[in-house]
């Protein structure tokens, strides 16, 4: 009997997924088109091509250069960059950096590159002066491509306008502005004898589709897995969820996809909305405009077929007791919680709504805290961050009653 009352429970929290994927995805996809306008995400630049001979190698390219995200990274989107000219600012905890123009300008791009340059750069992380690259930038990741890949996808960037604009030095803390130092991570982390992805002859052509892309250009472990303090993929926590600059990226592997058909990945990629509802927001939301939108459906498919199949463990509950930042709280309510919560599903309490002033009135802050954490009807524990910290998650409720505070007051 109890077996059947857990499956019931679990039967209807699936039927409340559906729901919401039925129900709300208008309004939802409406949010998503005006909240996109406003971040101002800037057009793939258009490719001059002179020779007909060219024209395959170009769209090759590009769309390798989409799915590799590459436009992320190498454009200065928040102060108006222009696409690859670089100049986009990357922390880390051992200094910041800034991406490189990639544009062919002579000057301050890559215009000067021969081929074997820019593959010895992409391919092994060595630049044509024959300095290491930080491994930020993921060249660990593009090695799976072939060197047919690396070479269309400079025929793509040479293609493209050239951008004057020059590049800035790293700000790289003692010893670490040393780059000759990368040598000691390369030797431990850097597996170039792997090399070129080959296919798995006991999976599918769409399986190994999949795999090319998230272990290659897709890079999708550098966010969605947990990090050693060099900043390299856990292994055995592959694919399983992990924080990046405080937004929670979720568990994609088989368990943390298991309701998901793969119809339903796909959507996420090709709307920018969440299974359960919300827009994309912090990093991902920078994948989805910049990547995954432009991807063929049949390689949205693959890429959901091979992460239903990955099997890991959750990493542990972060050893957390306090939020990172001011705005960790924010970050954590932006990327998980605020599906829910910004539009009542379920009867999730709003947050634009009196009825969080009277939860908080009537049970206190504390009892909101333990209903987070251990969660309440359709609302699993820590709204489904099995590594969130108690304290995460409490920064996250103390967020949500600061802003249901500022829109009640609004309406006075």
């Amino acid at each position: 009997m109890r077996g059947m009352i857990v499956g019931d429970e679990k039967l209807k929290r699936h039927l409340i997924v559906l729901l919401v994927a039925i129900v709300f995805p208008l309004k939802l996809f409406a949010d998503t088109i005006a909240n996109n306008i406003s971040l101002h995400y800037p057009e793939y630049p258009r490719a001059h091509i002179e020779a007909d001979a060219d024209k395959a190698r170009v769209a090759r390219g590009e769309y390798l250069v989409k799915l590799g995200d590459c436009m992320a990274c190498h454009t200065d989107t928040s102060n108006g960059g222009a696409p690859f000219a670089g100049g986009l600012r990357i922390d880390t905890p051992f200094g910041a950096l800034f991406t490189p123009n990639i544009t062919p300008d002579r000057d301050t791009g890559i215009g000067n590159w021969s081929e074997d340059d820019f593959v010895t750069a992409v391919r092994e992380g060595i630049s044509p002066d024959g300095s290491y690259y930080y491994p930020v930038f993921p060249y660990n990741y593009f090695n799976r491509m072939s060197r047919e890949d690396v070479v269309a996808i400079k025929t793509y960037l040479d293609s493209i306008p050239a951008e004057k604009h020059p590049n800035k030095p790293p700000q790289m803390t003692w010893p670490f502005n040393y780059r000759w130092l990368q040598f000691g991570w390369r030797v431990l982390y850097f597996y170039f004898a792997k090399g070129q992805y080959s296919p798995d002859p006991t999976k599918s052509a769409d399986w190994n589709r999949g795999a090319f892309i998230v272990e290659g250009p897709g890079h999708c472990a550098l966010c969605h897995t947990e990090l050693n303090v060099l900043g390299v993929p856990k292994k055995e926590y592959y694919l399983a969820g992990a924080f990046v600059q405080d937004f929670y990226a979720p568990n994609i592997n088989a368990q943390g996809l298991r309701h998901l058909p793969p119809g339903a990945v796909a959507e996420v990629f090709k709307r920018d909305v969440k299974p359960s509802g919300g827009q994309l927001l912090g990093p991902m939301s920078d994948v989805e405009h910049d990547s995954l939108r432009y991807l063929r459906r049949a390689d949205m498919l693959a890429i959901a077929e091979y992460l239903k199949s990955v099997n890991s463990v959750s990493p542990p509950v972060e050893d957390l007791q306090t939020p990172l930042n001011r705005n960790a709280g924010r970050k954590l309510y932006d990327s998980n919680c605020g599906a829910c919560h910004n539009t009542g599903v379920v009867g999730a309490p709003e947050v634009d709504k009196r009825r969080v002033r009277r939860i908080l009135r009537d049970q206190g802050r504390e009892n909101l805290y333990r209903v987070a954490i251990k969660g309440d009807g359709p609302m699993p524990p820590k709204g489904g961050c099995d590594i969130c910290s108690d304290a995460r998650v409490e920064a996250a409720v103390d967020y949500m009653i600061k802003l249901g505070s500022a829109e009640t007051s609004a309406v006075h």
